[in-house]
């Protein structure tokens, strides 16, 4: 069994010298069950996905999880290989991983994270 541990992402200081005006409201997000952080506002491409609970973002980049098996989803914009994402601390489902794209115009999804908003929450 392997020791796991969690990455935590931290606010730039609010007096240091050079910070710009985006980290003001840097928003983290972690998971809802047990707050392990999964990422921030500044990695999301896209607030307009649905999920299988409702609204979810597209993200550049994720922490903290551990990928499931592959499978081929059918999506309105096309089919695509993708894995489930998991909280590394709790298991909790919080959404998943584009692999591959069917369609050349989706292939900016590849490697490309959805977080369903419903099992994550803004961290402090």
């Amino acid at each position: 069994m392997a020791i796991g541990y969690s990455v935590y992402i931290e606010r730039p200081a609010s007096g240091a010298i050079g910070i710009k005006t985006k980290y003001a409201k840097l928003e983290i997000y972690g998971c809802s069950h047990c707050r392990t952080h999964l990422s921030s506002s500044n990695h999301i491409m896209s607030k307009d996905y649905r999920g299988v609970t409702g609204d979810a973002y597209l993200m550049r980049k994720v922490i903290n999880v551990t990928e499931g098996h592959r499978e081929t989803r059918h999506m309105i914009t096309g089919r695509y290989v993708v894995c489930d994402i998991y909280c590394h601390t709790c298991k909790n489902l919080v959404g998943w991983k584009y692999l591959m794209s069917e369609k050349r115009d989706q292939e900016y999804k590849e490697g490309k994270y959805i977080l369903e908003l419903e099992p994550i929450t803004e961290c402090d």
